[in-house]
C-alpha cells in the first residue's frame, strides 16, 4: 500500500507518497490551514494535492496530515473545524485520515519516537513543542499572526515594516527598510502602502522577512536588531520547553531557523549558553515522511 504524508502550512501544503518506505511522488499546493481559509477551501487544496500525486485511490492505505490549524493540548469537539475537516477529508478521499498538529509531525520527524524531545519551528509562523519522558505534550507560542507569532517570518516582516514606516514619519532611526518596503510591495511612497495592506487582496506580509534579512546582511542596524529580537524570542520558548521536559534532544525547523544564518547563530548561542550539553539539530526526515509513517502506524494500530 501507499501512504501519503501531508505537511500543512500557513502559505503552502507539501504532500509526498511512500511505498515500502520509498518516496514515489511529491507535490505542493495551496494552504490547508482552515482557520485562515475555511474548511471547504482547505479540503479542495488537499484533494487537489492528492490527485496531483497520480496515485490510484485503491492503492492508498491512509493519509497522515500535519495540520497547522490544531493545537495538540486543546481537545477538539465534535462540531469543531478540525472534526469537520477530518470528516470531509475522509469522505472526499475515501481512505482513513489521521491528523496531528504540523508541529507534532515535525517533532516526530526529529525524534523518531525518542522521548523527551523539543522542537522549535519558525517559518511563516512560530511554535514550540515538547514531549516529555511520559509522553506528555507541551506547546509554547503558536498564538497566530494577530499577536505577531514572535520570532516567526511574520513577526520579522511586521517589525521591519513598522520600523520602516516609523522612520518615514521621523520618529525612529533611519533605516534602509523604508526604501526596501516601498520596492518590495511595488509602490512609489510609504503612504501608498496603506492601499496594499488594506486592499481587497491581502498581501504576503511574511515574505518581507527575507528583505529584512538582506538589509541586516547589508549592515542595517535596525534590521539586524529585529533579527536578534526574533532569535531571543525563539530561544526563550526553547529554553522553557527544555526546562519543562528535561529534553537534551532539541530540533529546529522552518525557513527562519534553518535559512537565516544570523537568527540561527544567535538562537544557538542563547540556548547553548544555558544548556551546553544538549544535542541541537534539524529533523533527519521531512514532515511529510513523518506524517506518512505516523499514518501507517495508526492504521496498523486501528486494525490490530
Amino acid at each position: 500500500m501507499v501512504y501519503i504524508g501531508v505537511d500543512g502550512g500557513g502559505t503552502k501544503t507539501a504532500l509526498a507518497a511512500y511505498e515500502n518506505g520509498e518516496l514515489i511522488a511529491s507535490s505542493r499546493v495551496g494552504a490547508c490551514n482552515y482557520n485562515f481559509i475555511g474548511v471547504d477551501a482547505a479540503i479542495k487544496n488537499l484533494v487537489d494535492g492528492i490527485a496531483s500525486l497520480g496515485i490510484p485511490l485503491d492503492r492508498i492505505g491512509a493519509v497522515g496530515i500535519g495540520d497547522p490549524s490544531i493545537d495538540d493540548v486543546v481537545p477538539d469537539g465534535a462540531d469543531s473545524p478540525t472534526a469537520q475537516f477530518l470528516k470531509q477529508a475522509e469522505a472526499a478521499i475515501g481512505v482513513p485520515v489521521f491528523i496531528r498538529s504540523d508541529a507534532y509531525m515535525t517533532l516526530f520527524a526529529l525524534s523518531g519516537g525518542e522521548k523527551p524531545a523539543v522542537l522549535m519551528l519558525s517559518g511563516t509562523g512560530s511554535m514550540g513543542i515538547a514531549e516529555d519522558a511520559a509522553g506528555k505534550t507541551t506547546i509554547v507560542g503558536g498564538w497566530g499572526r494577530l499577536t505577531s507569532d514572535e520570532g516567526s517570518g511574520y513577526f520579522i516582516a511586521l517589525e521591519g515594516i513598522k520600523a520602516a514606516l516609523q522612520a518615514a514619519d521621523g520618529i525612529a532611526p533611519a533605516t534602509s527598510l523604508t526604501d526596501a518596503v516601498v520596492d518590495h510591495f511595488g509602490v512609489n511612497s510609504p503612504r501608498e502602502l496603506i492601499g496594499i495592506f488594506y486592499g481587497e487582496k491581502a498581501p504576503d506580509i511574511a515574505a518581507f522577512s527575507r528583505v529584512v534579512a538582506q538589509c541586516a546582511i547589508g549592515g542595517d542596524k535596525v534590521a539586524n536588531e529585529i533579527l536578534l529580537r526574533a532569535a531571543a524570542f525563539l530561544a526563550a520558548y526553547t529554553l522553557r520547553l527544555i526546562e519543562i521536559s528535561g529534553a537534551r534532544l532539541v530540533g529546529v525547523y522552518g525557513s527562519v531557523l534553518c535559512n537565516d544564518k544570523l537568527v540561527r547563530k544567535e538562537f544557538e548561542r542563547l540556548v547553548l549558553e544555558k544548556y551546553p550539553d544538549i544535542r541541537l539539530c534539524e529533523p533527519s526526515i521531512s514532515p511529510e515522511n513523518a506524517a506518512a509513517i505516523y499514518a501507517q502506524k495508526q492504521l496498523l494500530k486501528s486494525i490490530s
